[in-house]
């Protein structure tokens, strides 16, 4: 019989105790570390299902659209050989030139993308949209390799705190996959996404004007000149209603050179990323150039505006991003009416009889074509 130690306490199992204290000491990271990690495996499992789901939309969507003569293994063939297609930045040892270097990449990925759908699909609006569908999609697959990347190098090493890291992201990471999964769905049935705001106001201004009169000499853009109370406006949108958010910068030259206009301003409209304490819809003014992306377009509209000393002026719709990517709300379809009176307003008040403006309407002009030219 063990002697008891004071306090009434068997040693034995004050020994076992402690044993069992010591040993969860020590095995609570593991613990810690099997759950995190089902975790992160339970939204790899939610995310694979998506994009197996997504992928079968686009087939279909392909498959209805292709051409008479092209078989299903070559539309499997092609989306799969687009959703893994690479993109490689530009080197940045002499940053002097890289502008233009990332604008030939981007082109030259435009192109490709848009050509390797053309030789499946027929239709010009219906390349565009699926063409968008199938990056879309590509995003998708690159988010799942990523997360199964560090999934697996942490399931590897045990890195505990790489681990730690990827669940914390878990949240965010749903809301984009999901936001993705919906904007293929927008992006096949052609219908405007939030971020079609921008080129929505330069449609509602081109139906105020008059005497509209469009040039189609840069790719995928329309450049419209219309007369509004006396006023020239030039207005630069991406030509719709097929997805596409045109090359906005060769447009803006494009007025400037061979327009031979001088705009007494560059307004800019574009949708913009709301703060959790900001309302979906709400519109802001400011200065400069309203653009996101890699920052391309917005060098070179910023470049022709202070070489010709034309003020740039902006108008910010407010949304989340995934509104900026899924079918337009209500909201931000009535913050676009508000934001083509307050622009219209601008000119009125801003610009002389006689005098001219420059408005560019950015963003993915999906579902957003142009007004007949009267």
């Amino acid at each position: 019989m063990f002697a008891q130690v004071a306090g009434g306490t068997d040693p034995l199992w004050y020994l076992i105790t402690m044993f069992i204290w010591i040993a969860f000491i020590f095995l609570l990271q593991d613990f810690q570390m099997w759950r995190y990690l089902s975790q992160v495996s339970g939204f790899l499992t939610y995310l694979g299902q998506l994009l197996n789901t997504a992928s079968a939309n686009v087939l279909s969507a392909l498959e209805k659209a292709k051409k008479r003569d092209v078989q299903r293994q070559q539309l499997e063939s092609t989306l799969k050989r687009m959703v893994d297609f690479a993109v490689i930045e530009p080197t940045s040892l002499d940053p002097s030139g890289i502008v233009p270097k990332y604008k030939h990449i981007l082109n030259t990925y435009q192109s490709t993308y848009e050509g390797e759908i053309g030789k499946i699909v027929e239709d010009g609006v219906a390349v565009k949209n699926l063409a968008t569908a199938v990056e879309a999609l590509r995003y998708m697959n690159f988010i799942y390799k990523v997360v199964d990347h560090y999934y697996k190098t942490a399931k590897r090493y045990k890195a505990f705190y790489l681990v730690i890291q990827l669940t914390m992201l878990l949240p965010l990471l749903k809301e984009l996959t999901d936001t993705v999964n919906e904007a293929v769905s927008s992006f096949i049935k052609g219908i405007p996404i939030g971020d079609s705001a921008g080129p929505l106001v330069a449609y509602n201004v081109l139906s105020q004007c008059s005497a509209v009169k469009y040039y189609h000499d840069v790719k995928d853009t329309v450049v419209a000149e219309c007369d509004y109370q006396g006023r020239r406006v030039y207005v630069v949108k991406a030509r719709g209603p097929g997805s596409t958010v045109g090359r906005l910068d060769e447009a803006v030259e494009y007025v400037f050179n061979t327009l031979k206009a001088t705009p007494k301003y560059i307004i800019t409209v574009d949708a913009a990323l709301r703060l959790e304490g900001e309302k979906t819809g709400e519109v802001a003014e400011g200065v400069g150039v309203a653009m996101g992306g890699v920052g391309v377009e917005k060098f070179n509209i910023e470049t022709y505006a202070t070489k010709y000393n034309v003020p740039l002026y902006a108008y910010l719709i407010k949304m989340r991003q995934s509104e900026a990517l899924t079918t337009m709300t209500s909201e931000i379809y009535n913050a676009v009416q508000l934001t083509t009176k307050r622009v219209l307003e601008f000119i009125v008040n801003n610009v002389g009889v006689g005098e001219s403006v420059l408005l560019v309407g950015v963003g993915n002009t999906v579902g957003v074509g142009q007004p007949e030219a009267a």
